[in-house]
């Protein structure tokens, strides 16, 4: 099927996409399984407030040349976002464990950069351009003891051009609706990822998103919602 994203990311910043309408070629789509349970292997953010455990992590960068296709990984670095945007986390920078080797050659990750980056609507020069790929793991955790939080920042950006929401696996849980806002915090929409690959795209420049709080349902069983978040940022040239 045909995607209208780009339409939808150039007039109100935001598109969602099901899972099941994803149209990524079924021999690729057959790793997803495999590359969703790479979130068994996420680390504890050490990051966190007040020694919360609710957020498990791994992230990594990738340079991309659409017009070459090309992707390479970039040396692994501390994440970073200044505090204008992350007034929880910003300021500092986060040494966030790399991604496995098992993630990195998984097929699935590989078409899903390329896939997303086609959604966006970009300028024909910026195709020869490098950009920068932010690529987050996250597994956010709730029990009836500790509230998982998605996004402890609330409504934010993420210092990039475009970005991308795949959910991986959602289980026992309530809430966890991803919010839309406008330049002022105001609420625009909200929307629910709950099958596997349902997909938030998002113009960074024109929204600020965020995540409600995940609770159990089974007070029995923890609740886990796993994400994959990919951030596009255009650079002027490769060392940026």
């Amino acid at each position: 099927m045909m995607l209208d994203t780009r339409e939808e990311l150039r007039t109100r910043g935001y598109a969602l996409v099901t899972g099941e309408d994803l149209p990524i070629d079924p021999s690729v789509r057959q790793y997803e399984e495999m590359l969703a349970k790479e979130w068994e292997t996420l680390e504890v953010d050490k990051y966190l407030q007040n020694g919360a455990r609710f957020r498990e992590r791994r992230y990594d960068r990738f340079l991309y040349v659409p017009s070459e296709d090309t992707i390479q990984l970039r040396p692994h670095r501390p994440y970073f976002q200044s505090t204008s945007v992350n007034q929880y986390g910003g300021g500092i920078q986060r040494d966030v464990a790399a991604l496995t080797q098992s993630t990195l050659d998984n097929p699935l990750l590989a078409e899903l950069l390329r896939f997303d980056f086609a959604q966006f609507p970009v300028d024909p020069e910026q195709l020869y351009r490098p950009w920068d790929v932010q690529c987050h793991q996250f597994r956010i955790i709730g029990s009836a003891a500790e509230l998982g939080q998605p996004t402890p920042e609330g409504p934010h950006r993420d210092e990039v051009h475009f970005g991308a929401i795949h959910l991986m696996s959602r289980t026992n849980v309530g809430g966890g609706v991803s919010q839309v806002y406008d330049q002022d915090k105001q609420l625009q929409a909200e929307l629910c990822l709950t099958a596997p690959m349902d997909t938030m795209f998002w113009s960074d420049e024109l929204i600020l998103h965020a995540v409600t709080p995940i609770t159990v349902l089974d007070d029995e069983w923890p609740a886990i919602r796993d994400v994959l978040i990919l951030g596009y940022k255009c650079l002027e040239q490769e060392g940026d």
